[in-house]
């Protein structure tokens, strides 16, 4: 009992540190560090050496997952600095007649394809925002744009969360990709209905299924194709992408003059709408098409140039063994999600320079927003990863699975979903979630004899999910919406649907294992 609660003691402190003191992560995760430290140290006896090579394999996967992180963000500053946004937003607001179908799409498609490029909170606060601005209710748009697109974080900021949990865990990425492709449907579908019901009731329930099946079908599809050709870095938004063409065109097929008032609120006024030519279409979703293009073009080429990083093996003064780790973590150098974001981003620059889209000092404007909105999830990344690393090494992970286990049985399949939700929950993301919980899940699965691609897959789809009530994303979307000080009516909306979601999900993990 002594060794569990040691283990537990780091996680435990985070979580005090979040939601009891509400710290921001950055210093809550260099808390938890300190304590995962100081236990490795007086306990694990690892010597000067073996703390050495433990943190620097938590470095290193900082390194890997971060800068997928930076370029996801600028990338995404590039675009809405260069005005296209708002371009791709007045297109949106354009074509749809439907405002019921206008809602859907902007917080269970569009949202998700800004979730596989951007992430970090952004694609609901740029959601809440449109909608806000097109006269919908200003809690219900909240809500609705947490829930909507919480299926697709784990496919997004170009594979982040898949890279995350391949670095903690052994399970096959591929077999992992493609469970999580399977249980990614059935958040999809549960949130397209969440966001139905946050809209109108049951009465919008009903009439959401017109637009919810149709997308749901060809989502799907298009995610599980995508997972089984391992498209990690762009999964995400080229799902996203086709649930918006689906929603268009359906829109227009079932598109009716009378909006359904008294459910969010029809729209008091109409929106201030650029116009909007294909030409300032295409130029605005230029480098979003150039990183498909990229990356499609570099897994049909299968380039080889990689950077590897191994670690030795040590001894610690306890006499347990680390075991040595060849390729502990690889870059693809040419199919590396920052890599690719780099050429188009510079690429993109020049064009957007050249038909004036972007002056000199944009682009100094550019970094600075990107250094300035990610630094803090950088710093969080470094703190949970070494402390993932600490807790692997020392032999706390295991603990703490073969304590669960013992507890849970055949049931952990279950408790799994539950775990992946308080781990977005309590971390803020689902990459520090799986992150921090991954090696976990792995132990246990592998002690009960589960399928290990099924249970990561399920801890990282679950903490997608998670993410809709995730306290730092609401403040910052309440924030957006002018709702500060107000998040329990937010939660009133998506708490529900959020916990619902997750225990289907967990419930087919049970028939499945």
């Amino acid at each position: 009992m002594a060794e569990f609660l040691l283990s537990l003691l780091p996680i435990a402190v985070l979580l005090v540190c979040l939601l009891v003191i509400n710290l921001p992560a950055k210093y809550a995760s260099a808390i938890a560090f300190a304590i995962a430290a100081a236990e490795f140290v007086l306990w694990f006896k690892p010597g000067i050496f073996g703390i050495g090579v433990t943190v620097s394999k938590g470095m290193v996967m900082a390194v890997f997952v971060g800068l997928i992180a930076l370029g996801a963000m600028l990338l995404y500053n590039l675009v809405d600095i260069s005005g296209g946004f708002e371009v791709i937003n007045g297109f949106l607001s354009k074509i749809f007649k439907d405002k019921f179908a206008l809602f859907i799409m902007i917080t269970w498609t569009f949202s998700a394809f800004l979730q596989g490029i951007a992430g970090y909170g952004l694609p609901a606060v740029i959601a809440t925002t449109i909608l806000v601005k097109s006269g919908f209710d200003v809690a219900k748009s909240a809500a609705a744009s947490l829930l909507g697109h919480s299926w697709s974080i784990t496919f997004g900021s170009m594979g982040s969360s898949i890279f995350a949990i391949d670095l903690v865990t052994d399970s096959p990425v591929k077999d992992t990709l493609i469970s999580m492709s399977r249980f990614g449907s059935v958040g999809m579908v549960c949130c397209g209905l969440g966001v139905c019901f946050i809209y109108g009731g049951f009465k919008g329930l009903v009439k959401g299924l017109k637009y919810i099946i149709p997308a749901w079908l060809v989502m799907s599809a298009a995610l599980m194709v995508m997972a089984r050709m391992e498209m990690v870095s762009v999964i995400g938004f080229v799902t996203g992408m086709t649930g918006v063409a689906v929603m268009i065109l359906t829109s227009r097929f079932f598109s009716k003059k009378e909006d359904m008032r008294g459910s969010a609120g029809a729209p008091s006024a109409k929106a201030s709408e650029p116009c909007v030519t294909g030409r300032k279409l295409f130029d605005s979703v230029l480098p979003y098409i150039m990183v498909i293009v990229m990356s499609i073009g570099f897994f049909l080429l299968k380039p080889t140039l990689e950077l590897s990083f191994s670690f030795p093996g040590y001894e610690s003064a306890k006499g347990i063994m680390v075991e040595a780790e060849e390729d502990y973590v690889t870059f693809n150098i040419l199919k590396y999600p920052f890599s690719i974001i780099v050429i188009t981003t510079a690429i993109s620059v020049i064009y957007y320079m050249k038909i004036k889209l972007l002056k000199k000092g944009d682009l100094k404007t550019i970094v600075k927003a990107t250094a300035k909105k990610i630094k803090s999830t950088e710093i969080t990344l470094l703190l949970l990863l070494c402390t993932a690393s600490v807790m692997m090494d020392s032999g706390m992970t295991a603990v703490l699975s073969e304590t669960i286990v013992e507890f849970a049985g055949r049931g952990y399949a279950f408790m799994s979903s539950v775990i992946g939700m308080m781990g977005a929950f309590i971390t803020g993301s689902n990459t520090n979630a799986n992150i921090l919980f991954g090696s976990l899940q792995e132990t246990a699965a592998l002690s009960l004899g589960m399928a290990t691609a099924i249970i990561c897959a399920l801890q990282s789809v679950a903490a997608s999910v998670g993410g809709a009530i995730g306290p730092t994303t609401t403040a910052l979307v309440a924030a957006a919406a002018e709702k500060s000080g107000k998040e329990g009516e937010i939660y009133r909306y998506t708490l529900a649907p959020t916990v619902i979601t997750v225990a289907v999900l967990g419930l087919i993990a049970l028939a499945v294992v």
